[in-house]
């Protein structure tokens, strides 16, 4: 479980590595800042504030538009659970 700072400092870290990072630390670090949030209404919001708050990271790093993808993705899937 992480909060939305940590899970800002792990993305910030991995947007800096070199070389890039694959995919799979960006997703661990979504995953276990959501599994902190108890509630689907509640993980959407929560999900919205970090992809709000990513926004304002490194946009330079060739990670980011993967972090992007991940985070459209996680909110993709919670919008199906809401259906």
């Amino acid at each position: 479980m992480a909060s939305l700072d940590q899970t800002l400092r792990i993305f910030a870290d991995l947007l800096a590595a070199e070389p890039p990072v694959p995919a799979g630390p960006v997703d661990e670090a979504v995953w276990a800042y959501l599994a902190a949030v108890p509630g689907l209404s509640a993980q959407i919001e929560a999900l919205d504030r970090l992809r709000r708050a990513a926004a304002d990271l490194d946009a330079d790093s060739p990670v980011m538009p993967m972090l992007r993808d991940i985070l459209d993705r996680h909110r993709a899937r919670l919008d199906e659970g809401r259906a």
